[in-house]
């Protein structure tokens, strides 16, 4: 009896497990970089820097994720990612990772060699309707049509969004976010804060409209960011939200508002444009008397030939508003606010950042525009050149100068929020660039990448050498230096 006791215990688990696999469908896909680096002069500090660059690197990313398919309805997204770590740093071990919650960072933030959660949702369709509904830690991107991203929120957080058609051409878009909170046992930097300014939370809503030959999405988001919300602190000092009249412990409410468009109605042509406007203010009415804050818009406009086979020549032209040197005097900053840190918005592939390369970019670890804004840039791009088959390149140029005006520098007695050397442009700097980036398919799955950038920039020593910065004294006497990167990577996607 007991051999049959065994038999048919056996035999019901291997129909349980059966079960279990003809009922739930898994399927896993990634994308992992291996890649070495040659840089140099990334500080723009000619001669003698104030810490020695690297000139050699070799760095590795591996982002897996893994989707648990019920049925065409429901499925279920775990998103992970071990990395950037550098070859030398040890182990690549599995480790707590960052506290998504806490970050002004961004998603992509973690430490090297932990691993960390970049998403973890489920999605799902509302019986017999076309309404989509995904909840948990996601990608949140408001709308955009030139960039790859918006410039306003484009990260992982957690989430709730809700989307469906209401005719053939118009369908609506709406969610709540929570990008922080300090209200966390789990958090290493603040504590477990309690109170009601521990959390930041966005609501936000766009209408796409598409019709032949042009689609165009209106949106608007709102925040409300608490006191504490950010490592304890607030958003005041973190990047997208900082100006000179700004402090710790400071609650912000922020609303944006914009469009995206894109015509091709034009034969062999396709146009994208964008307007983002949003505008933030400070909830400390002591600072400044109460006229702080900080608003300002960002504008681009990119036009593609599509006539040709062998490649897509593209013209773009971007603009954003910067500071006018008034928050001292209790004006507000005129940069547009932004949430968190935009991790795909960019233009070039080398100074407003990279989105296919581990350390291709200056202002990669800054956020792209998080630091940035408050700068013009016109440039032309020759996008997926094809002349032998499995081969191909793309080259950009582009010149930018600054918005900023070279009295923000000077403010608020020796305090400048978010003005750094090499990432922020004032009236008085410019920059030419030139990269040229191939990609050769060893494999469908495998692809050799070979990228190579140059910066011939000219940031005003005399400004920035008399400004409120830390490193004013290096900048003065060492001037500005040009920027170059050689890299060779191998990106496996699965």
């Amino acid at each position: 009896m007991k051999k049959f006791w065994v038999l048919g215990l056996a035999v019901f688990l291997l129909v349980a497990s059966a079960s279990l696999s003809f009922g739930m469908e898994m399927k896993a896909k990634g994308y992992w970089w291996i890649e070495a680096q040659m840089k140099q002069g990334w500080d723009f500090l000619d001669k003698g820097a104030i810490s020695e660059e690297k000139p050699f690197n070799l760095e590795q990313k591996m982002r897996t994720q893994f989707q648990f398919i019920a049925n065409e309805n429901l499925r279920g997204i775990l998103d992970t990612q071990i990395g950037a770590a550098n070859w030398g740093n040890g182990l690549f071990g599995i480790g707590a990772g960052r506290s998504a919650s806490l970050t002004a960072a961004g998603a992509n933030s973690a430490g090297n060699g932990n691993i960390m959660l970049r998403k973890a949702y489920i999605e799902y369709r509302w019986p017999n309707t076309m309404t989509n509904i995904s909840l948990g830690f996601q990608t949140v991107t408001l709308p955009a049509a030139f960039g790859g991203g918006s410039a306003i929120l484009d990260d992982q957080v957690a989430a709730a969004v809700v989307s469906a058609p209401i005719t053939d051409n118009v369908s609506i878009l709406a969610g709540y976010a929570r990008p922080y909170d300090s209200n966390s046992a789990a958090s290493t930097t603040a504590g477990n804060l309690t109170g009601s300014g521990t959390a930041a939370d966005i609501v936000f809503a766009a209408v796409p409209l598409t019709f032949k030959g042009y689609s165009i999405t209106p949106f608007a988001a709102y925040a409300n960011v608490g006191s504490t919300s950010v490592n304890g602190n607030g958003a005041g000092t973190t990047a997208g939200f900082a100006s000179a009249n700004s402090s710790a412990g400071e609650g912000i409410r922020a609303y944006w508002g914009g469009i995206a468009a894109t015509v091709t109605a034009l034969e062999n042509f396709k146009i994208m444009s964008d307007f983002n406007y949003g505008k933030a203010t400070y909830n400390n009415p002591v600072a400044q008397n109460g006229k702080g804050g900080r608003s300002g818009f960002l504008f681009d406009l990119a036009v593609d030939y599509t006539g040709l086979s062998m490649m897509t020549p593209q013209v773009f032209f971007t603009y954003s508003s910067g500071e006018n040197g008034n928050s001292s005097k209790g004006g507000g900053s005129e940069r547009m606010p932004v949430v968190n840190a935009p991790q795909n918005w960019t233009i070039g592939s080398f100074f407003f950042g990279e989105r296919l390369e581990l350390g291709g970019s200056i202002n990669n670890t800054a956020g792209y525009t998080s630091n940035t804004l408050g700068y013009w840039a016109l440039g032309m791009s020759l996008k997926d050149i094809k002349l032998i088959d499995k081969l191909s390149h793309d080259f950009n140029l582009l010149y930018a100068k600054g918005t900023n005006n070279k009295d923000y520098l000077y403010e608020s007695g020796g305090t400048v929020r978010n003005a750094n050397y090499a990432g922020f442009l004032t009236t008085k700097d410019s920059l030419w660039e030139v990269d040229f980036n191939t990609r050769y398919k060893i494999y469908d799955e495998l692809t050799l990448l070979v990228y190579t950038g140059y910066i011939h920039a000219d940031f005003d020593k005399d400004v920035w050498g008399a400004s409120s910065v830390t490193n004013a004294a290096d900048i003065q006497n060492y001037g500005t230096s040009n920027a170059y990167k050689l890299g060779v990577g191998l990106n496996y996607f699965f």
